[in-house]
């Protein structure tokens, strides 16, 4: 199969990674769900389902190791080699540097910046044997802007995009590409953790396009970056933002 073929989404169980998930499964790829919420992960996979994609919900929790080690071995005994993963989880716990718990800080970085790595790394193995695969890791637009309240959240999203650029120098000789989408203001259940309707919509008109992000414009990115369209492309991040940040 041309595209995605076979691939691993992480926090898809709502928000971006499930419109990650739901745009893959359209595009007729077989969908794992991983994520720590089982019901939400469920729904999604029988949401991929109902597009006619093989799916299967996983509960991983992507600050474990043995987890992701066993969630991709099953991967491997049912459907084979992974050729695709998103690296979508992760956590925003808000709090102000001079407040923070150093426990907070560790949990932050495990979960958002070292689960990428080992999520990467675990499915990187088996696409070294393919001499194939294709990685999209999730930053932030507060990886650019910083955050209030969240020291920790922009340091892991900054260290994603450096992270990125690594892992591609590392494994372009075995053709895995790896990749980066950095979204903006995006309506998902993270803004919504502070935000009324009321407050969240009209951050849209300070953005040049006019509008916040919505999960399927952050999903298109993503698949662009697993198709057939970006396979000489590598070790780049996309900001999908309606131009609120613009870098070089």
């Amino acid at each position: 199969m041309a595209g995605p073929g076979k691939i691993i989404v992480t926090g898809a169980a709502q928000g971006i990674g499930r419109a990650v998930a739901l745009r893959m499964a359209a595009a007729g790829a077989c969908v794992a769900v991983w994520d720590t919420q089982t019901d939400g992960a469920e729904e999604t996979a029988s949401l991929c389902r109902g597009k006619g994609a093989r799916s299967r919900a996983w509960r991983v929790d992507v600050g474990v190791a043995q987890e992701i080690e066993s969630a991709v071995a099953a991967f491997e005994r049912e459907w084979g080699r992974p050729d695709s993963l998103v690296n979508n989880a992760g956590i925003f716990p808000r709090a102000r540097a001079l407040d923070m718990e150093l426990s907070e800080w560790e949990r932050v970085l495990r979960v958002n910046l070292t689960g990428t790595f080992l999520c990467a790394r675990a499915v990187a193995r088996a696409m070294k044997e393919a001499g194939k695969g294709a990685i999209v890791n999730m930053a932030s637009g507060r990886a650019l802007a910083g955050a209030a309240k969240g020291a920790h959240y922009s340091a892991t999203k900054g260290g994603i995009i450096a992270l990125t650029k690594s892992l591609a120098l590392d494994w372009a000789p075995y053709g895995i590409r790896v990749n980066c989408v950095i979204p903006g203001v995006t309506d998902t259940a993270q803004p919504r953790g502070e935000l009324s309707d009321d407050e969240l919509y009209p951050l849209g008109a300070r953005i040049p396009l006019g509008r916040i992000g919505q999960p399927q414009d952050i999903a298109a990115a993503v698949a662009f970056l697993l198709g057939e369209d970006s396979t000489y492309m590598t070790g780049q991040s996309i900001a999908v933002n309606g131009g609120a940040i613009m870098i070089p």
